[in-house]
């Protein structure tokens, strides 16, 4: 009887971690994390796991090739891991991890915010490869080696943002995700999977959304997450992805540093249409000064932007990490004289 029980129990022990992996991570099969089931809110407590929060601590600042990439003045130990805060001094994680720009070239400014790194292993690597360091890498938090990215990509000279699951209009046919911050979850629900999500890994200048389109066009959801960014001195970039986004208006109320995308460049992934869009970009900065460029991690995005990279500085544009870009909505300065 005892082999028996034995290997009973090892099938319900096999099944529940397969669950509680499915649960967490999702599939990552098409480089996307998916869960089809909505999110109750999190009752979770430190004692839920019958012993103490294991705090991380940070005993010195860490950089790599010269790059910080964590700073204990710039982290609160919390129950989930470490959370970017301001210092004591008044010096924010967005100062602290930010790539620094000539402010005396006038020409005009283009930023591009390629997003979905640390999923796909292969994808990510060629990105960290493949890229200038002026562009800026956005993370999704469901990686299982997301600091060993981070790292990489501030080594490289990158600014690295980290993308927050937020619900989109058709959700859950489309879903960001575990954690995903939900418009009808309580304030306190939504900050905890915030929390959640910005315990990932350190050394980022600031958030971006995963989808959450609809999100991101309710005031009352969007404006408790602003509040938070900027009481912990990092910045919010919206993708630009959503026409009812209402993250100007909030982050003026929430007194938050935010920068927004004006040109989605990989709608169609193919070389020609990415080319064309990389042009508007261009008309873009030539009319306003500056323009913001979202694209997505699939191969031929990289690749076109890496080699349009190459040659956009003797065509008379600045390539700026997206922190050159944002600024607070009632900022007397324009994007372009940043």
């Amino acid at each position: 009887m005892r082999p028996l029980a034995m290997g009973f129990f090892s099938i319900c022990a096999f099944l529940a971690a397969t669950v509680v992996a499915v649960t967490y991570l999702g599939s990552i099969s098409d480089g996307n994390p998916t869960i089809s089931i909505r999110l109750k809110p999190s009752t979770r407590t430190a004692s839920d796991s019958g012993a103490a929060p294991q705090a991380t601590s940070f005993l010195a600042p860490r950089t790599v090739s010269g790059q910080l990439v964590a700073d204990p003045e710039l982290i609160e130990d919390s129950f989930e891991g470490p959370l970017p805060k301001t210092a004591a001094n008044g010096r924010t994680p967005m100062a602290a991890y930010a790539m620094p720009i000539d402010r005396s070239d006038k020409r005009p400014k283009i930023a591009v915010v390629i997003g979905g790194l640390g999923i796909g292993a292969a994808t990510t690597d060629l990105a960290l490869k493949t890229l200038p360091p002026q562009v800026t890498l956005a993370f999704a938090p469901y990686g299982p080696e997301l600091q060993s990215g981070a790292d990489r990509a501030r080594g490289l000279g990158h600014e690295v943002l980290l993308q927050v699951p937020m619900e989109p209009f058709d959700f859950p046919n489309s879903d960001p995700g575990p954690h995903a911050l939900l418009v009808n979850a309580a304030t306190e629900e939504n900050i905890r999977r915030l929390n959640w999500a910005m315990s990932r890994f350190t050394g980022y200048v600031g958030l971006s959304n995963l989808l959450g389109a609809r999100f991101l066009g309710e005031a009352g959801a969007i404006e408790p997450v602003l509040v938070e960014a900027s009481r912990r001195g990092i910045l919010f970039f919206d993708t630009g992805a959503s026409t009812r986004s209402l993250t100007g208006m909030a982050a003026r109320h929430a007194n938050a540093t935010i920068a927004t995308g004006t040109l989605t460049l990989d709608d169609v992934q193919s070389t020609a249409a990415i080319d064309n869009k990389l042009v508007q970009l261009e008309a873009q900065a030539k009319t306003d000064g500056f323009a913001i460029g979202v694209g997505s991690l699939y191969p031929v995005t990289v690749n076109r932007v890496a080699l349009w990279a190459e040659s956009a500085g003797g065509r008379g544009f600045l390539i700026v990490p997206i922190s050159a870009l944002a600024a607070k909505p009632d900022s007397a300065a324009s994007a372009s004289a940043r």
